[in-house]
C-alpha cells in the first residue's frame, strides 16, 4: 500500500539543489553523532568531576544562546548557503583544533574543551538557522512537508547511534578519532555546500507583498525595508502571525519538558522504577518514539498545524500523567507514554516547521527561524533547572506543566490557519 507513495515521494532526490544537500547534512549528522556523549565522557575524564562536563556544556549553550539572533539576522540579509559555509568553517577549526591538542604531547584541559565547545556552538547557531530559510527554497512547496521528515529523521537516526557510536570509538580508538571523524564529515557538507552554490537557484520565490500601505501606515511585511535587520525586527511579523506567536510559546514548554523529563526520569526510575535499568528502558523508548514518529509523517499526506498543536499537547500531558502516576503504574505502561511523548513531538514538530516555513515570507523565515531555535534551545536548560531545583515537589511541578500546555493549545488550535499566505 505504501509503496507507491513512497517511491512517489522519493522523487525528491531528482532535486538535484535538495539531493545535494541532503548528501553532505547525512555524513555531517552521522559524524556528529557521537560527539554529545563523547565530549561528556572527555569532559569528565580530564575534570573528574560534573564540574567540568557543567562548563563545558554553559560554554556550548552560553555562545548559542548569544548568537542565535545573529544567525538569523545573517541568513535573512545574506546569501544562506554562503553563511552555511561559514558556519562549519567555525565547526571544522573548532573540532579539528581540539583534535590536534588531544593528539600533542600537551596535557588536555577543561579549557580547551570549553574553547572548542563555544566556537562549534558559534558556527551551530549560524548554521541552523540558515538551514531553516533554506530548505523551501530547495524543494517545490508540495514537497517540503516530505523534505523535513527527512531531516528530522536524520536526526532521530544519529540521537539512536551517536551513544553506540561513542561508546565504541572511546574504548576503542580515542577521543582524538572522534574528533577526526567529525571534521571529517563536516568537510564533506562543505564539499556539497560549495557545490550548492553552482547549482542553488530557488525553485519558488514568493511575490512580494503590495507596497500600498492601508490607513497611510507601512504594511507589516515591509518592516525592515528601512534595512533593519536586527533581531527585534522579527517581532511585527510575529505580531502579523499570532499563531506563531502562541506555538513558539506552546513548543516552549514542551521543550521545557523534555529537559524536565531528562532530570526527572532518573531520580523516579531510581526511587520507584527499581533502579537505572529503568531509566535505560525509558530513554530507549523516547528514541524510538522519536524515529516512528518522523517514520509516520513520512508516510502520511501532510496535517494542518491546527490538528497537530493539539496531538503533541495530548502526548505530552499524558507523559506528565504517567510520571505523577509512577507508583501505581508498571515501568512497561510509563515507557509507553515517553514513547507516545516523543512520537508526537517528532511528528508534530516536522508539521510546525512546514507550516511556518510555507507561511512565513522569505525574507524575514531565517529570522524566526532563529527565534524558534533559540526557544526551543532555551526551554530545555529551563526544564533541567526546574527538574533540579523542585525534585521534591514533582507532583505539583507535572501538573502545572500540563495545564499550560492545555491552557496554550486552545488559541494555538483557535489561530491556526486564520492568516493567509504572505504573498494572498
Amino acid at each position: 500500500m505504501l509503496t507507491a507513495p513512497l517511491k512517489d515521494r522519493a522523487a525528491i532526490f531528482r532535486e538535484r539543489r535538495f539531493a545535494t544537500f541532503f548528501a553532505g547534512h547525512a555524513v555531517s549528522s552521522l559524524g556528529d553523532a557521537a560527539v554529545p556523549v563523547a565530549f561528556a565522557l572527555a569532559a569528565y575524564q580530564v575534570s573528574g568531576s560534573a564540574g567540568g562536563l557543567t562548563a563545558v556544556l554553559l560554554s556550548l549553550w552560553a555562545i548559542r544562546f548569544l548568537l542565535v539572533a545573529t544567525g538569523g539576522r545573517l541568513a535573512d540579509r545574506y546569501d544562506r548557503v554562503k553563511v552555511m559555509i561559514g558556519a562549519d568553517v567555525l565547526r571544522i577549526l573548532a573540532q579539528g583544533a581540539l583534535a590536534v591538542v588531544v593528539v600533542s604531547p600537551l596535557p588536555l584541559q577543561t579549557w580547551h574543551l570549553c574553547l572548542s565547545a563555544a566556537v562549534y556552538g558559534a558556527g551551530t547557531a549560524l548554521y541552523n538557522p540558515a538551514q531553516i530559510g533554506l530548505t523551501p527554497e530547495l524543494v517545490p512547496e508540495g514537497k517540503l512537508h516530505w523534505a523535513n521528515s527527512l531531516l528530522s529523521l536524520l536526526a532521530d537516526v544519529g540521537f539512536l547511534l551517536g551513544p553506540v557510536l561513542a561508546g565504541v570509538l572511546m574504548s576503542t580508538v580515542g577521543f582524538s578519532w572522534v574528533l577526526w571523524l567529525d571534521v571529517a564529515s563536516f568537510a564533506v557538507n562543505l564539499g556539497c555546500l560549495i557545490r550548492l552554490t553552482r547549482l542553488h537557484t530557488p525553485v519558488r520565490r514568493r511575490p512580494e507583498p503590495s507596497a500600498e500601505p492601508e490607513h497611510g501606515t507601512a504594511p507589516a511585511d515591509r518592516v525592515d525595508e528601512d534595512g533593519d535587520t536586527r533581531f527585534r525586527a522579527a517581532l511585527p511579523v510575529m505580531a502579523r502571525y499570532p499563531w506563531f506567536s502562541f506555538g513558539m510559546a506552546l513548543w516552549f514548554v514542551v521543550s521545557l519538558s523534555i529537559g524536565l523529563a531528562a532530570v526527572a526520569g532518573p531520580v523516579i526510575a531510581v526511587e520507584s522504577l527499581g533502579g537505572t535499568g529503568a531509566w535505560s528502558v525509558l530513554a530507549t523508548c523516547l528514541a524510538a518514539g522519536s524515529l516512528v514518529g518522523s517514520l509516520a509523517v513520512m508516510t502520511m499526506n501532510p496535517h494542518p498545524w491546527k490538528a497537530a498543536s493539539v496531538v503533541v499537547t495530548l502526548g505530552v500531558v499524558l507523559q506528565m500523567a504517567a510520571l505523577t502516576l509512577r507508583d501505581e503504574l508498571p515501568t512497561a505502561v510509563i515507557g509507553a507514554a515517553f514513547a507516545l511523548a516523543s512520537l508526537t513531538i517528532a511528528a508534530c514538530g516536522i508539521i510546525w516547521d512546514t507550516t511556518y516555513q510555507s507561511e512565513v515570507p522569505e525574507r524575514f523565515l531565517s529570522r524566526l527561524g532563529s527565534v524558534d531555535n533559540f526557544v526551543n534551545a532555551a526551554g530545555v536548560p529551563v526544564g533541567m533547572l526546574i527538574g533540579g531545583v523542585f525534585a521534591a515537589h514533582y507532583d505539583t511541578v507535572f501538573a502545572v506543566v500540563a495545564v499550560l500546555l492545555v491552557l496554550l493549545s486552545v488559541p494555538a488550535a483557535r489561530l491556526a490557519g486564520q492568516t493567509k499566505k504572505a504573498n494572498a
